[in-house]
């Protein structure tokens, strides 16, 4: 009997924590999220009261991309829901505006409220607990083998009203990147200056 109510307690604890996300706040800064190419925003989770809606502010102004109620002309999405935002290229920059509170939270910025980070970037969805990838965005990843994508789980609240498990909105990003993209260095671009004007 005891040995059952220990597998137990053992099985309650891993779901416990494989449904916790981060759960601390993050004081470190993000990387930098870069636009590669076709950008396109996905849809992926959301499990908060608050209505929020989801910006872009660079290197393009992209104003309300997804919100998770219906608020004003903005219908709440869907998981696998997508919005196209363009052919893009340099740092990505979102803001997540929390209607319902009046506070607005960025991607790349500490909130000047509580000093923490309310956005978690990375490639790897299972940092944000136990999440599942849409079908829109799992047919893209198959469909397309390489492709960047880059995860955005939001924390909608500011301490000392906040869990910090940023995963009460989360969105996913294809064609967007946090490794870093080299560039050419000034040698190469001159030697290919000097080649195009060789064949001109």
């Amino acid at each position: 009997m005891k040995t059952a109510n220990i597998l137990g307690l053992a099985a309650g604890l891993t779901l416990a924590l494989s449904a916790t996300a981060f759960a601390a706040p993050i004081t470190t800064p993000p990387p930098t999220l870069t636009a590669t190419g076709d950008v396109t925003a996905f849809y992926v989770f959301s499990d908060a009261a608050n209505t929020s809606v989801l910006n872009e502010t660079a290197p393009i102004g992209f104003p309300t991309i997804f919100c998770n109620h219906d608020t004003g002309s903005c219908n709440a999405a869907n998981p696998g829901d997508t919005v196209p935002l363009g052919n893009q290229s340099g740092s990505l920059v979102f803001s997540l505006d929390n209607i319902t509170l009046s506070q607005t939270f960025f991607s790349n910025a500490v909130d000047g409220t509580d000093g923490f980070y309310h956005a978690l970037i990375s490639s790897d969805i299972s940092d944000f607990g136990s999440v599942t990838i849409p079908t829109a965005l799992s047919d893209l990843i198959t469909n397309n083998p390489g492709v960047d994508i880059t995860y955005i789980g939001w924390e909608d609240n500011n301490t000392p009203n906040s869990d910090y498990d940023y995963n009460d909105l989360i969105f996913a990003f294809a064609n967007a990147t946090t490794r870093q993209i080299p560039t050419p260095e000034p040698t190469t671009l001159a030697l290919l200056g000097t080649g195009l004007a060789g064949l001109a």
